[in-house]
């Protein structure tokens, strides 16, 4: 596997981001909209960070991300309430043992099923919800200004490196994003450590100094839309499928609406910012939500059995625009192998003569050869571009044509 760092975000397609909470919102500001369910037919929540993190099973999780073909996963280590899935000494310091776990640990879990597969692990925390805790553990906590959160974060942190190590990638900070010390923190506990940070929702093109990842956490749940119709975007796109953590939703849609939607975003302009993490989880029963892991499961295999989308930069010579849409008209999408050599079409909707047309390759390349699963087929170069005759067996998900550019 490539050395994990940044530069493996960056160029990462897939990833798979899960909310898995206790207790999300405090009651008594405002909120109190609870956490995971604890199955599709039973609306509770855990009854603490510890039976949250006892029931969860780090080896099942991981065969479903590497099945999804995920390349790396963002998990939540704690949301709103900051209550955590491990037994940290540093929130026991506080003298808020219930927020975080007894003994149970999840981070422990997940690096243990995602080894086998190679999966690094990326864990998000929020570092800005003061308004999502109840005054009593704030003031318990320490957290009597910015400066002391920070503090606090920076102490969390260390505690995290000192447990896991390096098996920790990073971080995914929401809300704006700590402050640069602790950035600096994460860098000395680990100076391959990528950070991502949220500045933004839809569309968010406010990159955080601070970040290695243009983020949009938010970009909307995939339920009943046609995914051509969708924008992709430049920043790592996180769509949702079912909920944010799993409270009774079910599929959207189907795995080829999903893997159109996926190799779009893979081949949007300017995309080195870790793809689509495809946003979904299990229930506290580690079962998931209606026909969500069968969904999964179907789109981790289709995008195995394509080209063209692992180890691929967004294509240059025919690109994909930010907030694009695919219309009927439109024949697909392309990415590139990292040297240039090889553009990979990605034919979405085919040309109903049988002759796929390419207008003049925008970074004015020239094309000598075309093939599809190995075998060549008729490339000619015309006033207007290139044509290409289509194979008699077409792939109605995605044929995938490699043209192989001049030397």
């Amino acid at each position: 596997m490539s050395t994990i760092n940044k530069t493996y975000f960056q160029n990462a397609r897939v990833g798979l981001f899960t909310h898995y909470t206790y207790a999300t919102y405090a009651e008594g500001k405002g909120h109190n909209w609870g956490g995971t369910w604890y199955s599709a037919d039973n609306s509770r929540g855990a009854v603490s960070a510890e039976e949250a993190a006892a029931l969860f099973d780090g080896e099942a999780y991981a065969k479903v991300a590497h099945a999804l073909g995920a390349e790396y996963v963002v998990f939540t280590a704690a949301h709103a309430g900051f209550n955590l899935l491990f037994p940290s000494e540093t929130m026991k310091r506080t003298g808020c043992t219930q927020k975080c776990s007894e003994s149970s640990d999840v981070i422990a879990k997940l690096i243990a099923g995602l080894a086998p597969y190679g999966i690094p692990l990326v864990l998000y925390l929020p570092p800005n919800d003061a308004h999502d805790i109840n005054d009593a553990e704030l003031a318990q906590m320490g957290w009597t200004d910015d400066a002391a959160r920070m503090a606090f974060l920076k102490e969390l942190i260390r505690e995290i490196y000192d447990r896991y190590g390096k098996d920790v990638a990073g971080f995914w900070f929401d809300q704006c994003g700590p402050t640069a010390d602790v950035c600096d923190c994460v860098r000395e506990c680990n100076p391959d450590a990528v950070i991502f940070i949220n500045t933004g929702i839809t569309g968010n093109t406010e990159w955080h100094p601070l970040s290695d990842i243009l983020v949009s956490e938010y970009y909307g749940s995939i339920e009943g839309c046609d995914s051509d119709t969708l924008p992709t975007h430049y920043s790592q796109v996180n769509r949702q499928i079912g909920n944010w953590w799993a409270t009774g939703g079910k599929a959207p849609t189907d795995a080829r609406n999903l893997y159109r939607y996926t190799v779009r975003t893979v081949a949007t302009e300017g995309q080195y910012n870790a793809g689509i993490a495809w946003a979904c989880g299990p229930y506290l029963n580690q079962t998931w939500e209606d026909g969500v892991q069968p969904l999964l499961l179907s789109l981790g295999e289709l995008l195995h059995a394509h080209d063209g989308i692992y180890g691929t930069i967004p294509g240059k010579a025919y690109p994909t625009s930010p907030n694009a849409l695919l219309g009927s008209d439109d024949w697909g999408v392309s990415t590139e192998s990292p040297d240039g050599s090889i553009v990979y079409l990605h034919v979405l909707n085919l040309p109903k003569d049988g002759v796929l047309r390419l207008g003049v390759p925008a970074d004015g390349t020239r094309f000598d050869a075309a093939e599809y699963n190995g075998c060549p087929l008729v490339l000619t170069a015309v006033e207007d571009g290139y044509t290409v005759v289509m194979p008699q067996d077409c792939d109605r998900i995605d044929t995938v044509i490699r043209l192989y550019r001049c030397v």
